[in-house]
């Protein structure tokens, strides 16, 4: 599902979301020269004509681009400002990348008030910035999911909450119980009974 496409379903399905004021292009080039990165072309869309960061849907606290008071859930940033390894492992690839290429945008998991978080994964070019992106663990700080760009992320999304009563995460609908989550987040957890 490409972005305006989200973007023209949620507005219609849910035409009270609480939403934020949108990005300006000036604030968004601010925040790529801070990055050192350019923005998957998908996400300033979303920041633009949608909102410069939210709770979407109850689920998924996504960053915007200013100070971190400007979104309800903070500005996105490098992880590499946040975690304290080195060489992050990209569990499902079996690559490894230093956190000073991963951009949080996702900040934190709502669903179990955890420090989970989705990046965007700037380990080379692509067509439009469009990287892939990658969950973080907060027990490993190792990327343990990995979706080919944000549009399918926001697919995800999409799918799980459209008809939907209850509020349901990209991670929680990948991977619907807690044990089959916290294999990915903390491989070691069994052992540890």
């Amino acid at each position: 599902m490409n972005v305006k496409d989200f973007i023209n379903e949620i507005n219609n399905t849910y035409p009270d979301i609480d939403k934020n004021e949108v990005a300006s292009d000036d604030l968004i080039s601010e925040k790529e020269k801070i990055l050192g990165y350019k923005l998957p072309n998908s996400f300033k869309t979303f920041l633009k004509e949608f909102s410069n960061g939210i709770l979407l849907l109850d689920a998924e606290p996504i960053g915007g681009v200013g100070e971190d008071d400007d979104s309800p859930c903070g500005s996105i940033f490098l992880a590499s400002s946040y975690i304290k390894k080195n060489v992050i492992n990209i569990i499902p690839t079996k690559e490894t990348i230093t956190p000073d290429k991963l951009i949080a945008f996702s900040l934190y998991d709502a669903m179990d008030s955890a420090n989970n978080f989705w990046v965007f994964i700037c380990d080379r070019e692509y067509p439009d910035n469009e990287y892939r992106v990658g969950l973080i663990s907060q027990y490993t700080e190792d990327i343990v999911v990995v979706l080919d760009s944000f549009e399918d992320w926001l697919t995800v999304l999409w799918n799980a909450n459209k008809d939907s009563d209850d509020a349901i995460s990209v991670f929680h609908s990948m991977y619907k119980t807690w044990e089959e989550r916290e294999d990915l987040l903390r491989p070691d957890w069994r052992s540890q009974d």
